[in-house]
């Protein structure tokens, strides 16, 4: 399950915090990938210009980045651990699919009803 980061407002993001969610096990994530770059704890805070006790944090899961650092995370390791969330528009397809239930509903159907809202 992906953490989501709902509310909060960043002006530097690429994308709305609103619509971004955290990995799932991003802290695991972050130590596998540091350790198979042959960093430890402390070179990697260096590196990020962070506290070691941040990075140690991060990875045990015991506290979530800032968008910002999360990307700095994301371009020293090479790896993902913010992504875009989709829980909306998961949302709007299951609305949609419980309004169609009795008749069904083709793939035409749905993508069509998606390239009318992206019209408005």
């Amino acid at each position: 399950m992906s953490r989501s980061l709902k509310g909060r407002k960043s002006s530097s993001s690429r994308l709305p915090i609103e619509d971004i969610e955290y990995v799932e096990d991003f802290g695991r994530l972050i130590r596998d990938a540091r350790e198979k770059m042959g960093l430890t704890q402390e070179e990697l805070a260096n590196q990020l210009n962070e506290r070691v006790t941040i990075i140690k944090k991060i990875e045990a899961g015991e506290f979530k980045p800032s968008i910002e650092l999360a990307r700095r995370i994301e371009k020293l390791l090479k790896i993902k651990i913010i992504v875009p969330s989709i829980e909306e528009d998961l949302t709007e397809i299951s609305k949609y699919l419980e309004k169609k239930k009795a008749g069904g509903v083709t793939l035409g159907e749905l993508l069509g009803e998606d390239k009318e809202k992206s019209k408005r």
